[in-house]
């Protein structure tokens, strides 16, 4: 068998894995916010949780990292798996009474992310050759935008026609820990990387002035952070305040699933080390005109314009700037056993973006509550910052040279 037959087998795997978990992710994690919230009526309960998930999200991030390089990255694969299924577990425990542990929760599924993406991180580097990862980016988001495309649906649809909500609920967070029990069966047809190695993170954590590059990266990653993952939690539980069904909940995830499916597949086709640049530039645009929506009130047909142009963005953004942070981290790590100090490092801005703009949500809610207001300031705020971001990436030599 060759080395190219081998990176295939591997690419296939990691895209299959990829798929099962986002399968997972998106037949329940929009779903876990609207389910802390009918059973708290409280915004502030969903957003205490998720600030839990940012703040301790990091300093596993670190830690499994070390593992990753003192013993098995699969190890911390597999962990970050049974911790997924040990999280809903939790909620199936918990039921009802799960907004008093919201905290708890959210500090649980923190650790979890924190262990589970420092494994699954590292798989999407190794499986990316240098100048090809466009394309196996582009092919990852289509895969990802098509189980987000049907299980959303399939969630609404089976938390309708239940015989009452909660036990929709309950059946979804019981076949989503089946799902991951299948993940962690698949992932041992990954090969093995026990060999031990130096964890030397304080270089890729504060970057000197010879990384000039993988400065401005962890600049753009703190910029980047809000709109990572609180926009899909914070739009569907809008909608679900909107109408009060689960259905149209995963209908409005589908359809932005479908909007992401057909704009991946073409910028993951079209997008070169060229026209990289461009491909941003147009991304930033897009999301700030899905911000301008934001000084109207909140309508359906506003959430559904909204929708559209976010997922229009992410993958015009998104596709050619994770290609370009893995060939800034190919470039800056001094041999191929660092990649995962520069992996890990990059989610400590991230997570400082994140806790920073979920801090601003809550002081905004306590400031006009009863109010939407608040929540139309922070999309807004989460869409023009990307200006931010498009201005550092700019800098990154890369692009100045392409």
């Amino acid at each position: 068998m060759t080395d190219s037959t081998r990176l295939q087998r591997k690419a296939l795997i990691a895209i299959a894995l990829n798929a099962m978990f986002g399968m997972a992710e998106a037949l329940c994690s929009i779903f876990v916010s609207v389910y802390l919230w009918i059973n708290s009526h409280d915004f502030n309960v969903v957003f205490k949780y998720y600030l839990a998930v940012y703040a301790v999200t990091p300093l596993l991030f670190l830690l499994a990292g070390w593992y990753s390089q003192a013993r098995d990255r699969l190890h911390v694969y597999r962990l970050g798996l049974v911790l997924h299924a040990v999280f809903y577990a939790m909620l199936l425990y918990l039921r009802e009474r799960s907004p008093e542990y919201s905290v708890a929760l959210g500090m649980l599924l923190g650790v979890t992310w924190g262990v589970f993406w420092a494994g699954a991180n590292v798989f999407n580097f190794d499986v990316t050759p240098y100048g090809r990862r466009d394309y196996y980016f582009g092919l990852l988001s289509a895969v990802g935008g098509i189980v987000s495309l049907i299980a959303p649906v399939i969630s609404g649809v089976l938390i309708r026609f239940s015989p009452t909500a909660r036990e929709g609920y309950h059946v979804l967070f019981g076949m989503v820990i089946l799902l991951y029990i299948a993940c962690f069966a698949l992932s041992f047809l990954l090969p093995r990387d026990s060999k031990r190695r130096p964890f030397h993170i304080m270089r890729a954590l504060l970057p000197g002035k010879d990384q000039r590059n993988w400065q401005w990266m962890m600049l753009a990653s703190m910029s980047l952070a809000g709109s990572f993952s609180i926009f899909p939690f914070l739009l569907s539980l809008l909608m679900y305040v909107r109408t009060g069904s689960e259905l149209s909940v995963g209908g409005y995830a589908s359809f932005q699933a479908l909007a992401s499916v057909v704009v991946s597949y073409w910028v993951g086709r079209t997008v070169g080390a060229r026209t990289r640049r461009a491909y941003m530039r147009w991304g930033v645009i897009t999301l700030l005109m899905a911000g301008v929506l934001m000084l109207f009130p909140i309508g359906i047909v506003t959430l559904f314009l909204f929708g559209l142009l976010r997922s229009i963005s992410g993958p015009m953004f998104g596709i050619p700037y994770s290609s370009l942070r893995m060939d800034v981290i190919h470039d800056c790590a001094e041999a191929p056993s660092q990649r995962i100090e520069y992996i890990t490092a990059w989610e400590v801005p991230l997570a400082i973006g994140r806790v920073i703009s979920m801090t601003l949500m809550m002081a905004l809610i306590v400031w006009m509550p009863n109010n939407e207001v608040p929540l139309r300031i922070v999309l807004f705020l989460l869409c023009a910052i990307r200006l931010v971001t498009y201005q550092c990436v700019i800098r990154i030599s890369h692009l100045r040279q392409d």
